[in-house]
């Protein structure tokens, strides 16, 4: 049986996350509970393992 390759987490460094956080402030996900977009991204990352770091 084949393994599957997992890589390691890794850390985003997400510069002028506000302005990208302005620029998504009108996309809500309705069928995740009217999350936004820009925080569900990111929690979709972390989710995932990866470090998210806001700038």
């Amino acid at each position: 049986m084949r393994r599957a390759f997992r890589r390691p987490p890794f850390t985003l460094v997400w510069h002028h996350a506000d302005s990208a956080r302005h620029a998504l402030a009108g996309h809500v996900l309705a069928h995740l509970g009217g999350l936004f977009y820009f925080e569900e991204t990111a929690n979709l990352l972390r989710k995932g393992g990866v470090t998210v770091v806001l700038q």
